[in-house]
């Protein structure tokens, strides 16, 4: 994603002759990034991108309370926009690209989404209150109110075996294998080469996500992150002043975001800012 998204801002830059004066929002790689609205809802959550049909799965809270939520789906092509039904509290997505498997997770379980009949059907292996779903190889979940982390497979569901003893609300695999998950404490990593639990920093972590190449990034209220899989050190993409629930990033590398009223995508402008060399550093 990050070659994908220097060559995109590079062909901005070329053009680019307006003054720093004007560099106010949101900054990526020293190019002013804009707003467009996808869709206005309230506080969107959890997304996932299917990038066989170019679709972002995600949920949504439906009432003033923040207590109700739903399954939705919005094409990124057509902008065809649907509610799941037959979720228990849809709240978690997660999407499996060789399978072609949209899994849903609600209050009493894992569900796979039908794109014919725009519905899900809920799977035998679990009755759990899923918090987060990430796929990765197998599909991992994390369970709510516990704050343990399994793995479901073959309509069965596992404690992950090197997580056992640890919180973890929000878990994500990267390309090699290594494991981080997030709890109240900050953002951890289980390396698979070492066998090896270490804490990263304190993060709070709202939402893990992969690019087209299974790049790890994750974001927090106000910020986006890139982990790099081979030294897991973070790298900070982009900064916000308001709330920000969640990101997913489309096969081109363009970041969609999840704030408290809409769903947007960022997209670059002519704006290079020279004077924000660090400001997301």
């Amino acid at each position: 994603m990050k070659v994908i998204l220097v060559v995109v801002l590079l062909s901005c830059y070329a053009e680019a002759q307006i003054p720093t004066d004007n560099c106010d929002g949101i900054i990526i790689e020293n190019i002013k990034h804009e707003h467009e609205v996808l869709k206005s809802l309230r506080m969107p959550y959890q997304l996932a991108m299917d990038y066989n049909t170019n679709t972002l799965f995600f949920s949504y809270s439906i009432d003033d309370e923040d207590t109700i939520y739903e399954s939705a789906y919005i094409n990124l092509k057509t902008n065809e926009f649907g509610i799941i039904p037959g979720i228990a509290a849809g709240f978690a997505n997660a999407v499996d690209e060789r399978g072609n498997v949209v899994y849903l997770g609600g209050s009493d379980g894992i569900y796979q989404f039908n794109y014919e009949t725009k519905v899900a059907t809920r799977l035998n292996g679990t009755d759990d209150n899923i918090w987060q779903l990430f796929f990765k190889e197998d599909l991992y979940y994390t369970k709510f109110p516990e704050e343990e982390i399994y793995i479901f497979k073959n309509n069965q569901s596992h404690r992950v075996p090197e997580l056992i003893g640890t919180k973890g609300m929000l878990v994500a695999v990267d390309n090699s294998d290594n494991i981080y998950f997030s709890n109240t404490t900050g953002l951890f990593v289980h390396k698979k080469i070492t066998d090896n639990t270490s804490f990263i920093a304190v993060y709070n972590v709202n939402g893990f996500t992969c690019d087209i190449n299974g790049e790890t990034f994750f974001s927090t209220p106000h910020g986006i992150y890139y982990i790099n899989d081979k030294t897991q050190e973070v790298e900070k993409i982009a900064s916000f002043d308001n709330n920000l629930y969640g990101i997913a990033i489309e096969p081109d590398g363009t970041i969609i975001c999840a704030l408290e009223d809409s769903l947007v995508r960022l997209k670059p402008t002519n704006t290079y800012c020279y004077g924000n060399e660090t400001k997301n550093q």
